[in-house]
């Protein structure tokens, strides 16, 4: 149990358990395995995928994102931030992240944060886990 935790916190990789890649007897469990885990080990560090063909540049996710108005008091106001500190922005009409490793969802917290998608009426922005 502890080994399937720390593979989908993704502090192990399926190779970390030699049986289970080394072993013929295995190569079922290990092909479906991969298969479930693939969704997650393509995703970003947080688990939040942000799409910026669909982003509008309204800035409801960096007004609402308590993260992002610790770093810029501004945000909450509705003013885009300038901080280049900040977690994201908007530039160019589009949505850009500035410094993932600040979002509330990246390891090893992990917190349960989904505001920025609850906010995105545009759907750029999806919590993938």
């Amino acid at each position: 149990m502890g080994f399937a935790v720390k593979l989908i916190s993704k502090q192990a990789k399926i190779e970390d358990c030699p049986p289970i890649v080394s072993d013929p007897k295995y190569s079922d469990k290990l092909a479906k395995l991969r298969e479930l885990l693939a969704p997650l080990l393509s995703a970003v560090e947080t688990l939040v995928e942000i799409n910026p063909d669909k982003c509008i540049g309204c800035g409801n996710c960096i007004v609402a994102c308590p993260e992002n108005i610790i770093l810029d008091t501004r945000s909450a106001g509705g003013v885009n931030s300038k901080n280049p500190d900040a977690l994201w922005t908007i530039e160019d009409g589009k949505i850009k992240v500035l410094h993932l490793e600040k979002c509330r969802r990246y390891p090893p917290s992990r917190m349960n944060c989904n505001v920025c998608e609850l906010v995105c009426y545009s759907g750029a922005i999806k919590v993938v886990a």
